[in-house]
């Protein structure tokens, strides 16, 4: 660590930048603690200085022409590194002082800074007074010194609140806008399947329509069936994304073979490619010993699969591989629409939905990869995602070797 830097610099940095002070404008009330202080400590020199990770920059000055400065030519990253009132009296006389080039530059000679803490303890900068003379303050100086930087800290705070109060506004504002997109995506995705089963129960009710039909009956059960599960998925998907937010993923953790997972993944859904008359291939080195529970790596698996399948147009092809080494990995790459940029950062998010998805009117909820990365989250794997509009898109999902 730099002998100049605060033992709490992270947080002191992070706490600066909250406040959005950094290279803002000119306002009236800094501008005013600045001359108050060169008034009070008659000082033809004054500044109020914000200590960035390697720079000063002066928010409002008096009698001093540069905007910022390096930190290390800086008398008041002292000030920031011990959190209280600096002076010196005569900084060329001064061995520890000597060499900063703001008294060959500036001419400097008098230095008294009093740090600006924010409400947490770190010090944000300065309120600082200089002369080109050696000299010091009265006691009276030094009280009024430190009031003026108590007085810009509780402007900088004022600031940070506002700032969240902002940021929390604009949080509050996406919650409804997902909430409300939730609620239309919801209502659709149970009302779409429940009229299915409605129609046919109508029809099946008509004894001069089907009744007396076995054939159609059967027929019209499977459909019913098919809405039925459909139904079941979404419901046990919200269900499991309520339980994520409240209690985490639990997980039955035991020995398992990727390429196996894999294989029964691709066997489920074959019926659906070949119904959209895609090519659906595996492509594998053999066994792919990991560590997971197998009824939940299969869940994300399958809602992979079927994303996949969903948004490639007939014809086109999905590959599923899966690799042992140097860590178990399975890749499954489609030749579909692919993913706009703008949404690649938010497609494992709730209720998130693709505008290619929107386009499409394509089924689904936007809870299918938020679940898959939960499972992946939870057996300490990783997931990425990439894409391109119009060519495809390629999840690799990488997992645990086994121990030993």
């Amino acid at each position: 660590m730099h002998p100049l830097t605060a033992d709490d610099e992270p947080q002191r940095l992070a706490a600066l930048r909250e406040t959005g002070i950094l290279d803002t404008r000119a306002e009236t009330d800094f501008d005013d603690i600045a001359a108050l202080a060169a008034d009070i400590c008659d000082a033809p020199i004054a500044m109020v200085s914000m200590v960035d990770a390697d720079r000063q920059w002066f928010k409002a000055r008096v009698g001093w022409d540069p905007e910022q400065s390096a930190r290390d030519d800086s008398f008041c990253t002292h000030v920031v590194r011990d959190r209280q009132l600096l002076e010196i009296d005569d900084a060329a006389a001064d061995p520890r002082y000597a060499t900063n080039p703001a008294i060959a530059e500036h001419g400097v000679r008098f230095y008294a800074g009093a740090p600006m803490l924010l409400q947490d303890g770190h010090a944000a900068g300065t309120v600082c007074v200089m002369d080109r003379k050696p000299r010091h303050l009265t006691l009276q100086q030094r009280r009024a010194l430190r009031s003026l930087a108590r007085h810009a800290a509780a402007h900088l705070e004022l600031r940070r609140y506002a700032r969240t109060v902002g940021h929390t506004a604009d949080r509050l504002r996406e919650l409804d806008r997902l909430k409300d997109s939730f609620l239309a995506s919801v209502s659709h995705e149970l009302r779409t399947p429940l009229a299915s089963v409605r129609g046919y129960i109508e029809v099946l009710l008509d004894e001069d329509e089907a009744a007396n039909d076995p054939e159609t009956v059967r027929r019209f059960l499977a459909v019913m069936q098919r809405n039925a599960d459909r139904l079941l998925r979404l419901i046990d998907d919200l269900l499991l994304v309520a339980r994520l937010h409240e209690t985490g993923l639990r997980l039955d953790v035991v020995e398992v073979d990727l390429n196996e997972l894999a294989f029964q993944a691709t066997l489920t859904s074959r019926p659906i490619a070949e119904h959209k008359r895609l090519t659906l291939t595996t492509r594998t080195d053999g066994p792919v010993p990991t560590t997971g529970d197998p009824e939940r790596l299969a869940q994300a698996l399958n809602h992979l699969l079927f994303n996949a399948i969903k948004f490639t147009p007939a014809g086109g092809h999905v590959t599923v591989t899966t690799t042992a080494t140097p860590h178990p990995t399975l890749s499954i790459v489609d030749t579909g629409v692919g993913v706009p940029a703008e949404d690649l950062p938010h497609v494992f998010d709730r209720f998130h939905r693709s505008s290619t998805a929107d386009h499409l009117a394509a089924q689904g909820a936007g809870l299918g990869l938020t679940i898959v990365k939960a499972i992946i989250d939870a057996h300490h794997g990783d997931i990425t995602v990439t894409s391109a509009p119009g060519e495809g898109t390629t999840v690799c999902l990488t997992l645990p070797a086994t121990a030993g």
